[in-house]
C-alpha cells in the first residue's frame, strides 16, 4: 500500500507537475507513452464514429457527468445535485456508476431509494456514498448498456451517468462535461484521458472552480458554458450507520486530523484550513483505498490527542465500521453551486425529453 501511495503521489505531485529536475525529466521521458496513448484515444473514437464499434441506445433518457482527466473534478457531487434536480422536477432518476474498486462485475442494486443493500466492497465507495445520500436508484455495472436495462426495469425513465464522457458504447441524450485546470498532456505523463478536442462532442461545458478559486479557464469549444464551484457545505457525522449533518462552523479552531484516500486531495486539506481548521496531522492513503484496523489504529494513535478526525464523504463510508470515540469521526460534505442552474436543467431535460411534473 505504502508503495503505490508513494508512485501515485509522485506522478501526481513531481512527474504531472514537471516540478524540478526529476520531475521534468520523468515527464519528457514519457511523452513517447503519452503519444501512444493519443493515437489509441483517437482511433477509438474514430471507430465509435464511422460505426466500426457499436453504440446502444437505450429505451429510457441518459445523461453523462463526466470529464477529460483523472479523477478530481467533481463528478460525483455534480452527478448527485443532477440527480436530486431532476428527480424533484418528477422524473424517475437512476444514478449508474462503474463501481470503480468494488468486485461486483455484473449489475449490482446499490440502493432503490432507502440507503445502501450492497458492500463497499462489492461496489465501491463512491456507490455505496450516493446510496446514502440519493433518495432514489443507485446502480453499478462494468456493462453501462446494462445498467441502463437495468434502471428501465426497475421502473426509471432518466439514468444519470457518473464518469461517463468516454462510455461511447451507450448513447447520450446529453453530455454535461467538467472541466478544471489548464493541463493538456495525456497519460501516463499527465492527467488527461482525452485532448480538449474532444469537448466538440460535449452539450455543455462546466468550469469546477475549488473553494474561493476564480475562473481562469475558458475552453474553446463553441458550447453552452456553465461554472460550477465545489463549496464545503456540512459536516457529516455516522450515527450506527446513519448519517446526519452538522453545521460546518464546528470545524473552527478545532485541532484536527484529515484523513483522505482520494485523487487529489489538495482542495480538502484547503477547504478546511479556510474554515479555520488547525491541520495538525493529514493521513492520506491511495484513492479508493479499503481501510483496515491497521489504518485504524494508526489513525487512532496519531490522533489521540486531537479534538476531530475529518474525512471526506466517500472515505467516510469505509471509515465508519471502526470503534472511533464517537463524534471525533466527522466527514466534510461539498456540494456544487451552479452559476444559471435553471437553465441548465432545462436543458437537460429538453434534450433528454423528460417533462417537467412538479
Amino acid at each position: 500500500m505504502i508503495e503505490r501511495l508513494m508512485v501515485a503521489q509522485t506522478f501526481r505531485d513531481v512527474v504531472w507537475n514537471r516540478r524540478g529536475v526529476r520531475g521534468w525529466a520523468a515527464w519528457l521521458a514519457l511523452q513517447p507513452a503519452s503519444a501512444l496513448f493519443a493515437t489509441g484515444v483517437a482511433l477509438r473514437n474514430l471507430a465509435y464514429r464511422t460505426g466500426v464499434l457499436p453504440v446502444h441506445r437505450a429505451r429510457i433518457a441518459v445523461v453523462s457527468v463526466g470529464n477529460l482527466s483523472v479523477g478530481g473534478t467533481g463528478k460525483t457531487p455534480v452527478t448527485l445535485w443532477l440527480a436530486r434536480q431532476l428527480a424533484w422536477r418528477g422524473a424517475r432518476v437512476a444514478i449508474l456508476l462503474r463501481g470503480y474498486s468494488g468486485r461486483a462485475s455484473g449489475v449490482t442494486v446499490v440502493s432503490r431509494g432507502d440507503g445502501p443493500e450492497a458492500a463497499v466492497e462489492a461496489v465501491g465507495d463512491e456507490a455505496v456514498m450516493l446510496a446514502k445520500c440519493f433518495g432514489g436508484v443507485v446502480l453499478t455495472a462494468r456493462n453501462r448498456i446494462e445498467g441502463a436495462v437495468a434502471a428501465e426495469q426497475l421502473g426509471c425513465d432518466v439514468v444519470v451517468l457518473d464518469d461517463g464522457f468516454q462510455h461511447r458504447a451507450l448513447a447520450r441524450d446529453f453530455d454535461l462535461v467538467l472541466v478544471c485546470g489548464g493541463e493538456t498532456t495525456l497519460l501516463p505523463a499527465g492527467p488527461m484521458r482525452e485532448r480538449t478536442t474532444a469537448l466538440r462532442r460535449a452539450d455543455a461545458i462546466a468550469v469546477v472552480l475549488k473553494n474561493e478559486e476564480q475562473p481562469t479557464l475558458t475552453p474553446r469549444a463553441a458550447k453552452p458554458l456553465f461554472v460550477v464551484r465545489l463549496v464545503p457545505t456540512a459536516l457529516v457525522e455516522s450515527d450506527a450507520g446513519r448519517w446526519r449533518e452538522l453545521p460546518i462552523g464546528f470545524l473552527s479552531g478545532r485541532h484536527i486530523a484529515a484523513v483522505a484516500a482520494v485523487a487529489d486531495p489538495s482542495s480538502f486539506y484547503t477547504a478546511l484550513r479556510l474554515w479555520e481548521a488547525q491541520l495538525e496531522e493529514i493521513f492520506e492513503f491511495p484513492d479508493h483505498h479499503l481501510y483496515t484496523r491497521l489504518d485504524w489504529r494508526r489513525i487512532s494513535r496519531g490522533a489521540r490527542d486531537l479534538e476531530l478526525i475529518v474525512t471526506t464523504e466517500k472515505d467516510l463510508v469505509k471509515l465508519e465500521q471502526f470503534p472511533f470515540p464517537r463524534g471525533k469521526l466527522l466527514a466534510l460534505r461539498i456540494a456544487p453551486q451552479i452559476d444559471n442552474a435553471d437553465a441548465l436543467i432545462h436543458m437537460v431535460m429538453q434534450r433528454a425529453g423528460l417533462s417537467q411534473a412538479a
